[in-house]
């Protein structure tokens, strides 16, 4: 697959954000961990309700430029009630005002897959159970090609100028905003003293 400009500049937009949830979050200790993982599978869940939400009136643009939005909450519901974790529900994010902001939306949530993939193959490799974990690699073998299917037809979007890059850049942003709050454990205050 060539390079992609727009995905270039979605890594660049968005790199400083990525790598602080990815610092700070510990995700896959908390997955890796019977005690914490329901409440992190939750927060997942959280965020793809929300994903799903945003995206969900641009469903036929995004067929129409190639792209099949394969939702994952009836999935992801059914992996935390295999934990014995609550879907509590939180707010539904309403619809992206444009289809460029609905694409870096989907950015961020596709591109989670990549990363489910290598904590289910690390976890896999220790022998730690992937009960209710299935959300982390659902297309399996065939997730770099949906993934491929979702930057071309980014790319597409963009170079017809029917998008505008910096919609796409701004939806990127704010569903990496999103994920921070959900992900990320809330630091306890300090006292002054």
């Amino acid at each position: 697959m060539k390079s992609s400009p727009v995905l270039h500049a979605l890594r660049l937009a968005t790199g400083d954000l990525h790598r602080e949830i990815e610092a700070e979050s510990r995700v896959e200790l908390r997955l890796r961990d019977s005690a914490t993982r329901p409440a992190m599978v939750a927060c997942f869940l959280d965020f793809h309700r929300r994903v799903e939400a945003v995206v969900e009136p641009w469903r036929d643009e995004l067929r129409d430029g190639g792209f099949e939005v394969r939702p994952r909450v009836r999935e992801m519901r059914e992996d935390l009630e295999r934990l014995g974790g609550v879907d509590e529900a939180g707010e539904v994010a309403s619809a992206a005002p444009t289809f460029g902001e609905a694409l870096g939306w989907l950015y961020v949530a596709e591109g989670s897959m990549l990363g489910g993939r290598v904590i289910r193959r690390g976890l896999l490799q220790d022998g730690v159970p992937l009960t209710g974990l299935g959300f982390l690699d659902p297309w399996g073998d065939a997730t770099g090609d949906h993934w491929r299917a979702f930057v071309t037809a980014m790319e597409s979007a963009c170079a017809s100028g029917r998008v505008r890059q910096t919609d796409v850049l701004k939806g990127g942003r704010d569903a990496f905003k999103l994920a921070f709050a959900l992900l990320v454990p809330p630091r306890p205050i300090e006292s002054a003293a």
